[in-house]
């Protein structure tokens, strides 16, 4: 093997490993809280009575 190739496959081992880490990094990233929405909810029959509360924290 002589050297040009030698070069040539270390710069696309080294640059697939940069990519490699870039995604990974990004990906990583958590997810922002914006869906959660802390509060109350009621459940109610069909006559309107309240049968259930649920409470929703987010954290």
């Amino acid at each position: 093997m002589n050297w040009r190739n030698r070069k040539t496959r270390i710069a696309i081992v080294l640059a697939f490993a940069v990519l490699a880490a870039f995604v990974a990094w990004r990906t990583s990233t958590p997810v922002e809280a914006g869906n959660c929405q802390a509060g109350r909810e009621e459940v109610k029959d069909a006559s309107g009575k309240v049968v259930e509360i649920r409470r929703h924290e987010c954290g």
